[in-house]
């Protein structure tokens, strides 16, 4: 059911949201903005309810109604929602989605008497998409209500920017998404594992549980005591390599991420918050000098870039450690 019951945290903004619905008061032209896995996209979904819903209460859906239940199974025909498409190397909103969304909200609405679009991942529509669509919002159709997602706002034109309102969603807290895995049977250790490292996306706590990113955490922070025992030999890279045969771009991506925030704690955690304050103890046995942890930052950085080239997956993984080693014995 698509219910403000359903988002989690984001006490302030559902109150404000519902406020300006129930006002009569919502924006034609409206950006969410926050990190992704947060919320956004839910509470858009709830706001495309309770505009179209026939007996709106107070700013919220009454659930109930065809309009209500349109939306929820995404078949309302004064419902639209454009994605980025995935491509070989990436994934972007193309001008083509623009155009159609165009020639849809162009219509009158046929089950509502508005239409709301939900443009998802806003940030990665190409300058044709991003022109095209500010056309739109600069001359939006009658009674049509456009609600931008995006995790990068400044990424978006300036003018497109200049002529939407911004809601700002913040991230949740470890709390927050603690008791809402655990709601869902996640136990509770590990909950309390996830939640941490998640960085207070509710939904990236999700992905870590069914990619197992408690442990790709482990086995980063395995990696630098490693290295700082002298005790990664190439063997031990081999074997790492051949692990990543069956991992994905993405897979890899988080291994190098968790290694970067790892570095960042061994340096910053006595001025700034730490991204893994449940491993802090271990850290400290870690020695690295900080000339030596801002080379690996950046070597790490430099890998992440590679990883949007078509070089082989396993050959990065090696070399990527065989580096850190290399920087470590300097």
């Amino acid at each position: 059911m698509t219910a403000w019951e359903n988002l989690i945290g984001h006490a302030s903004t559902i109150a404000y949201l519902k406020k300006n619905i129930a006002e009569e008061n919502f924006p034609h032209a409206v950006i969410f903005s926050g990190e992704e896995g947060i919320g956004k996209r839910l509470a858009a979904e709830i706001c495309a309810a309770a505009l179209l819903c026939e007996n709106p209460v107070d700013g919220s859906p009454c659930g109930a109604c065809e309009n209500c239940h349109l939306v929820a199974s995404k078949t309302h025909p004064d419902f639209y929602i454009v994605e980025a498409e995935a491509t070989k190397m990436t994934r972007n909103i193309k001008i083509g989605q623009i155009r159609e969304m165009q020639n849809e909200v162009s219509l009158r609405p046929i089950n509502s008497s508005r239409r709301v679009v939900i443009i998802d991942g806003a940030e990665l529509m190409n300058k044709a998409a991003a022109n095209c669509l500010l056309k739109t919002i600069e001359e939006p159709p009658s009674r049509t209500v456009f609600i931008l997602l995006t995790a990068n706002r400044s990424s978006l034109l300036m003018t497109i920017r200049s002529r939407c309102i911004t809601i700002n969603f913040d991230k949740l807290t470890a709390q927050q998404i603690r008791d809402a895995l655990i709601t869902q049977g996640v136990e509770e250790a590990e909950a309390e594992r996830l939640s941490i490292i998640a960085g207070g996306s509710f939904g990236r706590a999700l992905k870590l549980k069914d990619s197992g990113g408690a442990k790709l955490r482990e086995a980063a922070l395995d990696t630098l005591e490693k290295i700082f025992r002298n005790e990664l030999s190439n063997e031990e890279i081999f074997k790492f390599g051949a692990q990543t045969i069956d991992w994905s771009r993405e897979k890899f991506s988080d291994f190098l991420t968790h290694v970067q925030k790892i570095l960042r704690d061994m340096c910053f955690a006595q001025v700034l918050e730490p991204r893994n304050p449940d491993l802090l103890p271990r850290l400290s046995e870690i020695k690295f000098s900080e000339r030596k942890i801002f080379s690996m930052t950046e070597t790490g950085a430099e890998f992440h870039r590679r990883l949007k080239s078509n070089a082989n997956l396993r050959l990065l993984a090696e070399a990527y450690l065989m580096t850190l080693r290399k920087i470590f014995g300097i």
